[in-house]
């Protein structure tokens, strides 16, 4: 007796709408497919039509002949030609030139029969050994693209699936030198969410490839000797920094599961697809306008700088052909940024910092900016006396420097601290003509500051630091010591402001000073700090 199948489950309303949505996808998929080939077809025509002076249809007989003849796609054919560079022209000493025959344009599939008229051409190894059909098809595709998250998975179907690409990975630079991921295929989507940002501050393949502004080809395995961490599997990838109008904004990765070092060729086109994806990819994070979608560092920094008091930059590397960083461009200053020999912020943007400032490269300023670039560390410099170079002549000047990555640059601040120095050494003249000094407690964090005129006032070295205000009590005499602290406690308690005059003791001698202090509070009302002042009295023993 035969077993009866038993009658399958019925669907239930979500598997329906489930299986409908997702055969509505692949039939979109297919009409986009359909369009991006058609497309590439009629640019195909259109050439032939321009230079054969035929028909329409006449153009497309000659694309499905060239494809009988070559064993090929008509829209790799049509991709092939639109590919390959016009041939040379023929010599001055030829009566004619010879006709344009787009049948030479064309790699023949292994194999494949020639046309028996064909000829050899010089133009034809331009292809080498990857189909610039397959390239203008990846470009017709990715020039599709409305959304900027479909990029990755359109490159890899169209011009990256045929070398055994398994994923590939877009991602856009931010301000503070992390990346951001735009669009990914072949990544698990759990992976790709927990990737969604990754910081500047890791040591991720693609990551080195933005801070040298150079590819990287790298395997698991010469990853794994130099520290670098890989987003994703695979045992090969290709970390290709991605550029706008001369900038660094983007990477892409292409990732491979299995397999060697690519060739030469293979990384050419790879190289090729990439650049494809970073200007489409740049036209959809941009309006019309050139205003940015996105968040690329170069786009919004100048509303980040207008609003920075003090001298602040934005400087890129300017790099060689080997991606070495030769100097440093000011792109954009503040409004407010000045340097010592007098010159102001339009003065200074778009200048190199080595015309500006040739000292930089010996004072550890540029090197500073590099490892910031590449390390992604904070740099600080300073102050220090340095020279700047000027119109006239050089100028010597105290300064300090801070940078920090951001995005594919750096963002540098500059402060100069000459009249910082002159204002404190006219202080002290006038503190030790006058033998006052001051002297500042924090009573929030601790931070306790004398002038140097105190430290000599009270007989301490500055290396010792300040003395708490309740032990100050013990440099008074004992016979004053009760009415001092009587008089710290009605500043602390009541917080009076107090002038008392008492004797200190201090090597064995004894000297009258006048002591005057004022309480500091905070909005509540409750004492944050104190400040005071510090007078020898004259009878006093001198310093």
């Amino acid at each position: 007796m035969s077993r009866r199948a038993r009658p399958s489950a019925p669907r239930s309303g979500q598997d329906r709408l489930v299986a409908t949505v997702r055969r509505l996808q692949a039939e979109v998929e297919g009409l986009r497919r359909v369009q991006r080939r058609r497309a590439v077809i009629e640019q195909a025509k259109g050439l032939l039509v321009g230079r054969l002076g035929c028909s329409p249809d006449e153009a497309f007989a000659h694309l499905s002949q060239i494809s009988q003849q070559s064993n090929m796609k008509v829209v790799e054919v049509a991709a092939g030609l639109l590919g390959i560079a016009t041939p040379a022209p023929a010599p001055a000493a030829a009566p004619r030139p010879e006709p344009f025959r787009p049948e030479r344009y064309v790699r023949m599939r292994p194999g494949a029969p020639g046309p028996a008229d064909a000829a050899p051409s010089p133009a034809a190894a331009l292809l080498g050994e990857e189909s610039m059909a397959r390239y203008h098809l990846a470009c017709a595709a990715v020039a599709n693209v409305d959304d900027a998250r479909e990029l990755a998975e359109a490159a890899w179907a169209e011009g990256l699936r045929h070398l055994g690409v398994t994923a590939v990975v877009l991602g856009i630079l931010e301000p503070d030198g992390a990346v951001r991921l735009v669009s990914t295929h072949g990544l698990a989507r759990t992976l790709a969410s927990n990737w969604q940002r990754v910081p500047g501050s890791l040591n991720v393949a693609f990551l080195k490839a933005v801070a040298n502004g150079r590819l990287l080809w790298i395997s698991r395995a010469e990853a794994a000797e130099q520290g670098y961490e890989l987003l994703g599997d695979g045992e090969m990838r290709g970390c290709l920094p991605l550029y706008d109008r001369g900038r660094v904004f983007g990477v892409a990765s292409v990732i491979w599961s299995r397999g060697r070092r690519p060739d030469a060729t293979v990384r050419a086109y790879v190289g090729a697809v990439a650049e494809a994806c970073g200007r489409r990819m740049s036209q959809l994070l941009h309006r019309a306008d050139g205003t940015a979608i996105a968040s690329p560092a170069a786009h919004w920094v100048e509303a980040v700088l207008e609003t920075l008091p003090g001298s602040f930059a934005l400087l890129s590397p300017i790099r060689d052909d080997g991606g070495e960083v030769l100097d440093w461009r000011f792109d954009r200053c503040s409004p407010e940024a000045a340097d010592a020999a007098g010159r102001t912020a339009d003065e200074i943007s778009g200048r190199r910092l080595l015309d500006l400032y040739p000292h930089a490269g010996t004072n550890g300023v540029f090197d500073g900016y590099l490892h910031t670039l590449r390390a992604g560390e904070p740099f600080r410099l300073g102050p220090a006396l340095t020279v700047l170079a000027g119109d006239r002549h050089d100028v010597p000047a105290v300064m300090s420097v801070r940078a920090s990555r951001f995005g594919d640059g750096v963002l540098a601040h500059w402060r100069y601290h000459d009249a910082e120095r002159r204002l404190i050494s006219h202080l002290d003249r006038v503190q030790r003509l006058g033998d006052v000094g001051w002297a500042e407690w924090n009573l929030v964090t601790g931070d306790d500051t004398w002038s140097a005129q105190t430290y000599r006032i009270l007989r301490r070295g500055p290396g010792q630091g300040p003395v708490k205000l309740s032990g100050l009590v013990r440099y008074v005499v004992p016979e004053d010591a009760t009415g001092f602290t009587d008089a710290i406690q009605r500043l602390t308690r009541a917080q009076e402001p107090i002038a008392v005059s008492v004797r200190l003791r201090r090597d064995g001698r004894q000297f009258p000073v006048r002591f005057v202090a004022d309480p500091v509070t905070d909005g509540r009302g409750r004492l944050v700090a104190v400040h005071a002042a510090v007078h020898r009295l004259a009878g006093g023993a001198g310093s």
